[in-house]
C-alpha cells in the first residue's frame, strides 16, 4: 500500500494551505495526518473508527493550532435525533452544496465497467477526495 502524504496533499490541493474542517471516518490510522492538515483553529470532526479507537499523537499540535476535536455518532441516537440532524443538514448544508459554495473534492470518476480498476485504486490508498463510479 502506498504511503499518502495528507497534510502535504491538502496543502497541495488548498493553494498552499491546510484545511479548516475534516470530518474523519477513519479514525485511528489518519488521526495525526488529520491534526497536522488543518489550519490554525481547525476542526477536525471524528464520526467513524474503521481503522481502530485507538492512537497516539502529539497533543501540542492541538494546543499549538487551538484546534477543535469534536467527536460524534448517528447509530446511536433517537430516532427524534436522527430526524433533527437531517432537518439541519437539509436547512443549512444542502443549500450550500446547490449554490456550489462547498464542493465535494472530486478524485477520480471511473465508468462502472471500470469499477475493478477503481477498487485497486482505492486499495492503493493514492486517492484524495471521493472515487465516483458512474453508471
Amino acid at each position: 500500500m502506498t504511503k499518502r502524504n495528507l497534510p502535504e496533499l491538502s496543502k497541495k490541493k488548498n493553494n498552499g494551505k491546510g484545511v479548516d474542517v475534516i470530518l474523519d471516518l477513519v479514525g485511528a490510522r489518519y488521526f495525526s495526518e488529520n491534526l497536522d492538515s488543518l489550519n490554525l483553529k481547525g476542526r477536525l470532526i471524528l464520526v467513524g473508527l474503521t481503522s481502530g479507537a485507538k492512537t497516539e499523537f502529539n497533543l501540542a499540535i492541538a494546543l499549538s493550532k487551538r484546534l477543535k476535536i469534536i467527536g460524534t455518532v448517528l447509530r446511536s441516537r433517537s430516532t427524534k435525533e436522527k430526524a433533527e440532524a437531517t432537518k439541519i443538514f437539509a436547512r443549512d448544508v444542502i443549500p450550500l452544496l446547490n449554490s456550489g459554495v462547498i464542493q465535494p473534492v472530486i478524485d477520480r470518476v471511473f465508468k462502472i465497467e471500470e469499477i475493478r480498476e477503481a477498487h485497486r485504486y482505492l486499495e492503493s490508498n493514492e486517492s484524495f477526495g471521493k472515487v465516483v463510479l458512474e453508471f
